[in-house]
This record gives C-alpha cells, sequence and structure tokens, in this order.
C-alpha cells in the first residue's frame, strides 16, 4: 500500500522530525503555532471566497473600463475585498476583542489589491472584470499526486493558482507570516508546483505571497524549484515514510525556537526520553507545567538529568596531585608544611588549604611566591596565596575546568526556589554549594552586574531569568526586558521559552525603554494605593489577603548594558530618576530592577544608582577601580573570565561560577 503524506506532514517534517512521528502516532498532523497568523483561516476563507466571486463581480468592478487608471482599479478591488472582511467581522464578534490584528488583515487585504491591480495590466485587451478570472485561475485546489518511483502519495490544497496574459500558470501560496518560516514556504510552494505537474501535466512558476501586512514577493525559477525538491524535499520524504513505520527512529530538530512553544512537548519527553538540550534545558523546560499544578506556582515538569557526571573524580585527582606538588616544593625551601585537609575542588578552582604545624607562618608566606612561580613555569598553572586572619591557602586555576549547567542546579535547588517567588540561582561555589539569590529580600531587592567582553554577563544575566521563573508561572512572576545592544536577548529560543512571562516585546531602543520605566513608577505608586486601602505593608502581605486570581505577580525590570541608555543627557536624567525612585520604594510593591554593564566606572554607576542596588555581581572587569565601584573592593579584575564572579548578597562577599543554560551553550 503507498504511503499517504500530507503536505502539511511535510512542512513540520521540515521543522522537527519527530513532530511528524508524534503526529503519526496520534493519528492527527499537528497545527504548529510558531509563526502562524491568528487571522490566517480568516484571510483564506476571505480569498476562497473573492476567487468563487471573480466570474461574477460586484457592479463597481464591472464597470470598470479597459483604460481605467491604475489607482481606480486597486480602490475598486481593495473594497470588494474589504467587504468580505466586514461580512467576518460582522458575523463574530470575538473580532472585536483584536483590533490590531484586525487592522493589520484589512492593511493585508490592500496590499494584495495593489498586487492584483498591478498584474490585470498585462491582460491589456481585456476590461478587468474580464481579465480578473483568467488572472485568478482557480483558488483552493485539491492535488494528490506519487513522488518518485516507489515513493508516497503526496496530498495537499494549493492557496490559489495564477494565471498570466501569455498563457503561463503560477502557483501562488499566501502568508501571513514573517520570514522566519521562510525556509519552509519556499518548500511548501516548491512542493505544490511538483504535485501540479505530476498529476495535471501543467507547468508553473512557483511564488509565495506574504503579508506582514506589507506585501513581500518571493518567486522562484525552475531551476531553484528543482534544486529545492531534488535536495530537500524528496529526501525528506524519503525518510518520512521510513519514520511513518518507525516514529522512534525520527531525529530531534536542529531549531532551536521550536521547542519551546511546541504543542507536543510531553508527549516527546515521554517517547523520546533521552536529553535533548533545546527542549530539556532552562528555560526551555519551565514552559511545560504539571497538569493541574497551582495556578500561581507552576511547578515545571521534572526533565531528564541534564548532565550525567562521574563526581568529578579526575578533578580530585587532579588536585590531590597538586597538592602534593604544593608541599613538596615548599619543602624544597626548607618550609616544612601541610594540608589539614583534602583539597576543595570547584569547578574553575582548586582550594588547596596548607599550615606550618610549627615555625613562623611568615616562613611560609615568603616561600609560597617561589612555589606561585614555580608551578606557573614548569607546568604553567596559574595559582594565587591567599592570607584571611590564620588561614592560608593556595587557590589554582584548573587547567579544564568543569562545565556548570543551570538544569542540575534548578534540580538541586528546587524546593528553595519553588517556596516563593523571586529567588534565583547565581551559580556554583568553590566549595560545591550552590549560590542563590532573593529579589523579596529586603537587603537584594535590585541587582547591579558588571562584566566586561568575554566575562560571561550575558550567560549569567539568562540564567538568572531562567532561574527566576523556572518554577513560577506567569501569574507569579513577569520580566520586562531591554537590551539596546540587541544581544543578550535576541536568541529566538530564549525569547520563545520566557514569552509567557514577558509584558510585552523586548526594548531596544531608548525612545522605548523610558516610557518602560516610567510606566512601571506609576504601576507602584498604584499598588502603594491598593496596600493602603487594603490595611498591608508589601506584596507578599496583600497576596495572602486576596484570592488567587486578583494576586499580585512580582515584576523584574532587566536592563542590559544600560550605560547605552544614559549616552545624552536628557535621557540619562530621566533614566536615572526613574531608577532612583524604583530603587528607592518598589521592592514592597513586588517591583525589583536587574541592571547591568560592561562599563562599571563612575559616570555609568553613579552613586545615585549604587545607593539602591543592595545586590551586587562582578565578573571580571577592567581594572581594581572597576571592581571597587561594584564591589567596594578590589579582586573582580583578577577573576578568570567565562563566568568566573564574585557576589555580594547580603551575606558578604562569595567567588562562584556562572551556569551556562545547557550542555550545547558555549
Amino acid at each position: 500500500m503507498t504511503d499517504r503524506i500530507s503536505v502539511t506532514e511535510v512542512r513540520n517534517a521540515l521543522r522537527c522530525p519527530r513532530i511528524f512521528a508524534l503526529g503519526r502516532l496520534r493519528k492527527r498532523a499537528v497545527a504548529f503555532p510558531v509563526g502562524s497568523s491568528c487571522l490566517g483561516a480568516t484571510f483564506h476563507r476571505i480569498l476562497d471566497r473573492f476567487s468563487r466571486e471573480v466570474a461574477d463581480p460586484p457592479g463597481a468592478f464591472l464597470a470598470l473600463r479597459k483604460d481605467a487608471p491604475l489607482d481606480e482599479v486597486r480602490a475598486v478591488l481593495a473594497e470588494w475585498l474589504l467587504e468580505r472582511l466586514i461580512d467576518e467581522v460582522e458575523a463574530d464578534p470575538t473580532y472585536s476583542t483584536i483590533p490590531g490584528e484586525v487592522d493589520d488583515l484589512g492593511e493585508a487585504l490592500r496590499e494584495l489589491a495593489r498586487h492584483l491591480a498591478g498584474r490585470l495590466r498585462e491582460f491589456t485587451d481585456d476590461a478587468p472584470a474580464a481579465a480578473l478570472p483568467k488572472l485568478v485561475n482557480a483558488a483552493e485546489v485539491a492535488v494528490e499526486a506519487v513522488i518518485g518511483a516507489d515513493g508516497p502519495l503526496v496530498h495537499g490544497r494549493i492557496d490559489a493558482v495564477y494565471g498570466d496574459a501569455r498563457g503561463g500558470l503560477e502557483v501562488v501560496e499566501y502568508k501571513l507570516t514573517d520570514e522566519a518560516n521562510d525556509e519552509l514556504d519556499r518548500a511548501q510552494v516548491a512542493l505544490y508546483r511538483d504535485l501540479l505537474r505530476s498529476a495535471e501535466r501543467l507547468d508553473a512558476r512557483a511564488t509565495v505571497l506574504r503579508f506582514t501586512p506589507s506585501l513581500r514577493e518571493t518567486a522562484m525559477n525552475g531551476r531553484a524549484v528543482d534544486v529545492l525538491l531534488s535536495e530537500t524535499v524528496h529526501p525528506l520524504l524519503s525518510q518520512m515514510v521510513v519514520w511513518a513505520g518507525d516514529p522512534l527512529a525520527a531525529p530531534a530538530t536542529r531549531r532551536t525556537d521550536l521547542c519551546p512553544a511546541c504543542p507536543l512537548s510531553r508527549e516527546c519527553i515521554e517517547t523520546y526520553p533521552e536529553r535533548l538540550a533545546v527542549r530539556d534545558d532552562p528555560p526551555m523546560a519551565a514552559t511545560r507545567p504539571h497538569a493541574g499544578a497551582d495556578a500561581r506556582i507552576v511547578d515545571a515538569m521534572v526533565p531528564p538529568p541534564a548532565i550525567a557526571t562521574d563526581g568529578d573524580d579526575a578533578g580530585r585527582r587532579e588536585a590531590a596531585a597538586l597538592s602534593e606538588r604544593i608541599v613538596a616544593e615548599l619543602k624544597r625551601q626548607g618550609v616544612a608544611a601541610a594540608c589539614p585537609r583534602a583539597p576543595v575542588v570547584g569547578p574553575t578552582l582548586y582550594l588547596i588549604e596548607v599550615v606550618r604545624p610549627r615555625g613562623a607562618v611568615g616562613q611560609l608566606d615568603r616561600a609560597a611566591e617561589d612555589v606561585r612561580h614555580r608551578l606557573a613555569a614548569d607546568v604553567g598553572i596559574h595559582v594565587d596565596y591567599e592570607r584571611e586572619g590564620g588561614l592560608r591557602r593556595f587557590v589554582v586555576k584548573r587547567p579544564a575546568p568543569r562545565a556548570v549547567f543551570l538544569g542540575p542546579l534548578l534540580e538541586r535547588k528546587r524546593e528553595y526556589l519553588a517556596a516563593r517567588p523571586g529567588r534565583f540561582v547565581v551559580g556554583e561555589r568553590p566549595d560545591g554549594e550552590i549560590l542563590c539569590g532573593d529579589l523579596s529580600d529586603s537587603s537584594t531587592p535590585h541587582l547591579l552586574i558588571a562584566g566586561q567582553t568575554g566575562s560571561g554577563k550575558s550567560v549569567l544575566i539568562q540564567a538568572v531569568i531562567a532561574s527566576l521563573l523556572q518554577f513560577h508561572g506567569p501569574g507569579a512572576i513577569r520580566f520586562t526586558l531591554i537590551d539596546p545592544k540587541r544581544v543578550t536577548f535576541i536568541g529566538s529560543g530564549f525569547r520563545t521559552a520566557v514569552a509567557a512571562h514577558l509584558d510585552g516585546p523586548v526594548r531596544f531602543d531608548v525612545e522605548e525603554a523610558l516610557p518602560v520605566i516610567e510606566r512601571l513608577v506609576d504601576l507602584m505608586e498604584e499598588r502603594y494605593r491598593r496596600f493602603q486601602k487594603a490595611q498591608v505593608m508589601d506584596v507578599a502581605e496583600y497576596n495572602e489577603q486576596v484570592g488567587v486570581h486578583d494576586q499580585l505577580e512580582r515584576r523584574v525590570l532587566v536592563v542590559d548594558e544600560f550605560q547605552d541608555l544614559i549616552a545624552e543627557k536628557a535621557s540619562a536624567q530621566s533614566f536615572f530618576a526613574g531608577i532612583k525612585r524604583l530603587g528607592a520604594k518598589a521592592r514592597a510593591a513586588g517591583i525589583h530592577m536587574i541592571l547591568a554593564t560592561q562599563r562599571p566606572d563612575r559616570e555609568t554607576v553613579p552613586p545615585i544608582v549604587k545607593a539602591n542596588l543592595g545586590g551586587r555581581i562582578a565578573l571580571q572587569v577592567g581594572s581594581g577601580t572597576n571592581s571597587r565601584i561594584i564591589l567596594d573592593q578590589g579582586g573582580a579584575e583578577t577573576l578568570l573570565g567565562k563566568g568566573d564572579l564574585y557576589a555580594s548578597l547580603g551575606k558578604g562577599i562569595v567567588r562562584a561560577q556562572a551556569p551556562l543554560l545547557g550542555a550545547d551553550a558555549r
């Protein structure tokens, strides 16, 4: 029996082979939401009705003369199409809830009218009413054909077939999506052209008309279509026949933006339980709530183990060998020393404590400098020597650091993080403990993060956001993201994963950022009026008094590279004024700030900012002065980069390694 495959299934398999395979297991094709338009079906209904009316057009179009001006033809066509939109809107009152989308659809129809009016001018011997049925030759054309000698039977429905004045044909696909799906759309229209040629022996051009709502036409010549079919579509169809018979053989997607919005993520985990970074690593897993979970605190589905480890046995062996080497070097210099306990094996550092059983500790301090230089010269290892009261230890940079991943840290701190929104993971300390912070803590309601290029600042910011939302739904915590350099939040996978928790699109320019900060100030004041009326002191107390559906979510403003917002004096004054007001009063209102910069100098971080941001995290910075501005002491200039950090979160300054979002992160 010949396999039957729909064009929709081919489109799904181009996105992700497992989407096709899971659709087969569920015995129906999947409607994938990424890149879809909520009014796409309406658009197609209007054009289907329009195509059935072209042979008997309205009187105004029928009256158009052969030499009618182009603008007049366009205007009459637009009126015709918009009347069909009005019919749709009047028949369904839910359209009134999405006026912006309806306006965009109206603009798309006007763009189509302009396109059709221009195409009608090719028919120089006909009046518009006579030419239009030749141009809009057919619509919603059902077509099927066997592809290849032993290939599957592929079936689908072509949006439209256009004709031209020379008798040629054109397969047309209408799309109300952005260019993110351009590759899929090209493959789809190429396949429809192939089906039409195989089933009807008709040759046609292939065109995608994309309305966003302005029109962009993508016309493919015959050679481009043939190459796409032979190199991509036909081989895929052969593989799909195999996957249809053995769904477990379907490989994972290579696209990082799909898994967070996939309608089959739960089934995917159950069917393909092996770890998949783009699906299972945070913040992706936060988009998969447990069924029946509390609406306020949505517990994420437990992903498969993120990283398989061997307990870092290799690190312990290496640290022990270095400990013996250090003691031997000290002995060579006549200093008797010992290591009272096993070295601390951290992800990027070994901490090797040494003691002098007898004799002045000053001799140990003087000899330590020679040991540092000898290790650097002989084996190329970076070593520091620290003195804290009576404690003496060597801090050794691991030659091959152990990567730290966010997923396992979240699982280890699940109970702590899920107990209250606002808690987050910073990283792993050298002793293996997990460093966490809490925005709801009165000492650290806001964060200041600094780090130069290559320090790992952007990855840390993403990890903090991912840990804040991992165990809490949008009803508990929401984010406002501002990214003047357009780098930190631009990745489609991260953006899709956190989309449900955003209060709007990512803002990039100062013209967008300042009004957002002003609105948060207004929100803060409005919440305090609520608190006064309810006679409560803060958002936590307010939420204890009201029902679950009336609770207030915590709001987190995240601004990366905020120095770009203060380049002009006027914008700097407005920005600092907003930051001062939020920093002074917003904690109790449940509004928090995370501000980050790669340039922590006195102009970027004046006292007005520093005084209101109690939590500080310094990654590698350029100078001791930069370190003192963030931490009130030097040291951050000697950090190792790539996530090595010092954090001051109300309990002294602690060193840690920031986590990567997933094993595939770099």
